[in-house]
C-alpha cells in the first residue's frame, strides 16, 4: 500500500531547491521503509532506510535529502522494496509544465492514466481532476427557451432565408460571364 503520490520536476524557480517527492501510506499499519529506495532512471538510487510513514500518512522528500534529479521532460520515478523489486512507478511523456506536481489522482490497481499535473500538495492529499463540465441547474424535461415560431412566423423566415440566397446565386452568376451565358444563352457584352 505504498505509493509515489507526487513529485514536483519542474517548480518555480530554482529546481534543487524546489523539487520533492512524496509517498503515501495507504495501508492501516506504520510503513517501514527500510530496504525501500527511490530511483530516478539513472543509476543513482537513494535508501529509504530510517524513514517510517504512518497509516495514511505522507513523507516528503526535498532534493537536499534524496539528491535524485527530476527530469523536467520525459520523468520518471521507482519506488524499490526489499531485493530491488518495482514497488510503485510513474513517468510521463514531454515537458512538465512549471510549478505544477506530477499527482497520484487515482488509487486503482492500474497505474495508467492516474497521475496528472495538478498545484502541488506536498504533506496532504492531492487535489483530485474536476470531470463535470457544468452543473444542470435546470428540471429535466422543461425546455430551455420559451419562445418557439409560430407556423406563419416559420414560413415567412423560410422564404425569407430562401429569397436571400436565390437572389445571391443570380448576383454571382450575372457577375461571372461563362456562367451567365451558360444559364441565360446570351452575351451581354455583345448586346445580343
Amino acid at each position: 500500500m505504498l505509493y509515489i503520490n507526487e513529485w514536483l520536476p519542474n517548480p518555480i524557480g530554482n529546481d534543487a531547491v524546489g523539487e520533492f517527492i512524496e509517498l503515501y501510506n495507504g495501508g492501516a499499519t506504520p510503513a517501514d521503509l527500510n530496504g525501500y529506495a527511490l530511483g530516478d532512471g539513472t543509476k543513482k538510487k537513494f535508501s529509504l532506510t530510517g524513514y517510517s510513514i504512518p497509516p495514511g500518512g505522507y513523507l516528503v522528500l526535498n532534493h537536499a535529502q534524496d539528491k535524485l534529479t527530476l527530469k523536467n521532460t520525459g520523468g520518471a520515478l521507482w519506488l524499490y522494496g526489499p531485493h530491488g523489486r518495482v514497488v510503485d512507478s510513474a513517468s510521463f511523456s514531454g515537458a512538465a509544465p512549471e510549478g505544477k506536481s506530477f499527482s497520484r489522482v487515482d488509487y486503482s490497481a492500474a497505474p495508467i492514466a492516474h497521475f496528472a499535473f495538478e498545484y502541488p500538495t506536498p504533506g496532504t492529499a492531492n487535489k483530485t481532476i474536476d470531470t463535470t463540465v457544468s452543473v444542470n441547474d435546470y428540471p429535466l424535461g422543461v425546455p430551455l427557451a420559451s419562445s418557439q415560431l409560430s407556423s406563419a412566423a416559420f414560413i415567412v423566415l423560410t422564404a425569407g432565408v430562401a429569397s436571400f440566397f436565390l437572389l445571391f446565386f443570380i448576383y454571382v452568376i450575372r457577375q461571372n460571364r461563362n456562367i451567365s451565358n451558360l444559364f441565360f444563352g446570351r452575351d451581354e457584352e455583345a448586346g445580343i
